[in-house]
């Protein structure tokens, strides 16, 4: 029973988010958005809000997990119990047409949850960064508040944990020690299984599926879910998932913001942004780089007046709050979390492998591993040492063919005017970020003084969780704008999209 309550924990966190949303940004975000998107986002709000009330509880010495877990599991039903109504009012009025055929696509999705949906209450810790890090600081929040829990995170020897990355993550779990009253490695995964399914749902809705059924959003729904990254971190604790949620939300937000002309798009896209950076280091570069490229197209289009926007930024500080003060109270940093001081002081060095990491980094990410192989006589420059392996060699152990579908999708729909410039702010987001991530790697020392550790670290998985978040974003954003091209018309004015049935 522990264990159910723990598993529904985070849908129920969705209707809550829904709720908070409403009444953030009034009547017209229901209007703009399907039931399905407004889950999607509920859930990103009420994960980004909960977790980071649960951490400023655990600074200030109280374990509010517990009563902030049953608060979400009880809010959630009652808002669950209000929409049930409206749903059914709107299947009554479905009319099933032969386009509707292509939901069949579906079904391997729905046989895929449930599995995973089985297997997330019935394995425990599988990844070792998951019990050196995230799940250790998890029972460290759990277990200790206040001054003693800052005794234990200026600790030297814990310097290994990453005391100073973001805390969402753990908070996440908190809230599921909370509600099954102890510490329980088995309900960690109920948040990244949830995470796909809204990502899914949120990506299906904002395409009218439901609606206007079109193979193009179900195909990309069925590539990400069976992609091998997927699979495998759908069954890890830790961040990543998080991180593919967060980007690939934001992402989604960003482009239909600027295709429809409309900032409340923009508005709920800013706080999937700042979940991002609230889970990882790379959700943090991702933020300000979407400031930067956004900023311009707000000031141009007068939505700095709006007070929509601000709203929305009221509350992304006001989340961060909780972890800056954890960052004031000067937590045990990581060795190479001083990776920017290295690269100050090294330059030369720096600048001389950015390109090196930059390339192995994009290159490991399209071609297969017997291709893609790389080594060094001098352990200064590169030497390929890689076959032709036919087909094989285009087929990422990851991500399968998906960097070449999109970069074809990508061309396509760059041809497109009405999209094009969403096009273009996206792909420079996306490049921009994982720029700066090649970068980050350049200014280790261990990467400057031998290019075969480079080799090693870049073409290994390891660095392939942190591309596949923002190649996923990259992908997903670009569907959604095909879609926004078959509803929006060539002037990008904003369109009121009719009522969805399943609205509540």
């Amino acid at each position: 029973m522990k264990e159910f309550l723990a598993f529904i924990l985070p849908p129920m966190l969705a209707f809550a988010g829904m709720r908070v949303l409403r009444l953030l940004f009034g009547a017209k975000f229901e209007s703009c958005f399907g039931a399905g998107l407004r889950w999607t986002l509920g859930l990103a709000a009420g994960m980004l809000i909960f977790s980071q009330a649960a951490l400023l509880g655990a600074l200030a010495g109280v374990n509010l997990a517990a009563p902030l877990a049953w608060l979400a599991l009880v809010w959630g039903v009652v808002e669950a119990g209000l929409l049930v109504p409206g749903m059914m009012a709107g299947l009554q009025r479905f009319k099933f047409l032969p386009r509707h055929l292509w939901l069949l696509l579906l079904l391997p999705v729905l046989f895929y949850c449930w599995v995973f949906g089985r297997l997330s209450t019935l394995e425990g810790t599988l990844e070792f960064d998951a019990n050196a890090f995230w799940v250790f600081k998890t029972k460290v929040l759990f277990l200790e508040q206040g001054s003693h829990l800052l005794y234990w995170v200026r600790q030297p020897g814990l310097a290994y944990a990453h005391w100073d990355y973001p805390l969402l993550v753990p908070c996440l779990y908190l809230l599921d020690y909370g509600i099954v009253g102890g510490v329980d490695e088995f309900v960690n995964k109920v948040w990244p299984f949830w995470m796909v399914v809204a990502l899914c749902v949120g990506t299906l809705s904002l395409a009218k599926f439901w609606q206007r059924p079109h193979p193009l959003p179900i195909l990309a729904v069925v590539i990400f879910c069976f992609m091998p990254a997927t699979i495998y971190f759908i069954r890890q604790e830790g961040g990543t998932m998080p991180t593919v949620f967060f980007v690939s939300l934001a992402a989604i937000m960003l482009v239909s913001a600027i295709v429809r002309a409309d900032e409340l798009y923009l508005a709920v896209g800013m706080l999937s942004a700042a979940g991002a950076a609230m889970s990882k280091f790379e959700g943090i570069i991702y933020l300000v780089i979407s400031f930067c490229v956004m900023l311009p197209i707000c000031w141009r289009r007068g939505w700095l007046n709006k007070h929509v926007l601000w709203r929305s930024a009221l509350i992304c500080l006001l989340c961060a709050l909780p972890y800056l003060w954890f960052r004031l109270d000067k937590p045990i940093a990581h060795p190479e979390s001083s990776w920017w001081r290295d690269g100050l002081a090294t330059p030369a060095a720096t600048l001389h492998r950015f390109p090196q990491a930059l390339f192995l980094n994009f290159g490991g990410r399209f071609f297969g591993p017997g291709f893609f192989q790389w080594r060094s006589d001098d352990h200064n420059h590169l030497v390929w040492a890689g076959k032709w392996t036919g087909i094989n060699s285009f087929f990422n152990e990851q991500l399968y063919f998906l960097p070449w579908i999109m970069l074809v999708v990508l061309a396509f729909a760059w041809r497109q005017k009405p999209i094009r410039r969403a096009v273009t702010v996206l792909s420079a987001l996306i490049i921009g970020v994982l720029a700066i991530l090649a970068l980050s790697i350049s200014c280790l020392p261990a990467m400057q003084g031998d290019v075969t550790n480079l080799i090693q670290f870049s073409t290994s998985n390891e660095v392939g969780r942190y591309s596949y978040p923002f190649i996923t974003a990259w992908f997903l954003g670009i569907i959604v704008l095909w879609c926004e091209m078959l509803e929006v018309p060539s002037q990008q004015e904003p369109a009121q999209p009719p009522a969805d049935p399943t609205n509540a």
